[in-house]
């Protein structure tokens, strides 16, 4: 019978072969269609910058709405497992259940669901210049995120200025109807979703 050492130790293993793959996937999702728009449109560096922003905010959107209305529908698969995470708080097996997503197939759905039709208005408008920008940005969010929400449950080292978003994060774990970006409340901030048991959505 393994000790809950061990356990600990499997568990983390597991997790972090499972964030490296996924970290694999959303490089190569951003960066694939990134180089290709780039070779078609030749963007400026103006249009990079403003579409890494672009990427960037759109990542801490779509963050916060697959949190909130995917992670958090218990009737969903998704939703099955995101309370799995939250039941393994502080348990042995916790980091086999801290990725927010859940297998790099998961990824490329996501870039293929979101990247499509930002593609398609890109061509409408013009823009595929930005959306090279886009896609880096997205992409390097979707890493970001994943990285510090595991440092955040396994205790580990956050960079300065991130040492808030542990307590920031956890305080959704303990309300769960609230606080659904994990470390840059941008949109929980513009949709007010700050304060704890603010929201009235369903655990």
């Amino acid at each position: 019978m393994p000790t809950a050492t061990e356990i600990r130790d499997i568990a983390i293993r597991h997790g972090k072969i499972k964030k490296r793959v996924n970290a694999i996937a959303a490089l190569f999702c951003g960066m694939f269609p990134a180089l290709w728009l780039a070779f078609h449109s030749h963007p400026t560096w103006q249009a990079w910058l403003l579409g890494v922003t672009i990427g960037l905010i759109w990542g801490n959107a779509f963050e916060y709405a697959y949190h909130r209305f995917l992670l958090h529908c218990p009737r969903t698969q998704h939703g099955a497992a995101h309370q799995e995470h939250h039941a393994q708080i502080g348990t042995p097996t916790e980091a086999e259940f801290v990725a927010l997503i859940s297998s790099p197939l998961n990824i490329v759905l996501l870039f293929v669901i979101n990247g499509v039709p930002a593609f398609l208005i890109s061509v409408l408008l013009g823009l595929q210049g930005i959306l090279c920008g886009v896609f880096l940005g997205w992409s390097a969010y979707l890493i970001l995120c994943e990285e510090v929400h595991w440092r955040i449950h396994m205790n580990s080292w956050l960079p300065p200025g991130l040492h808030f978003a542990r307590a920031y994060h956890m305080s959704h774990h303990d309300i769960p109807n609230s606080r659904y970006n994990v470390f840059l409340p941008l949109f929980d901030l513009l949709l007010g979703n700050t304060d704890i048991g603010k929201s009235k959505l369903p655990v």
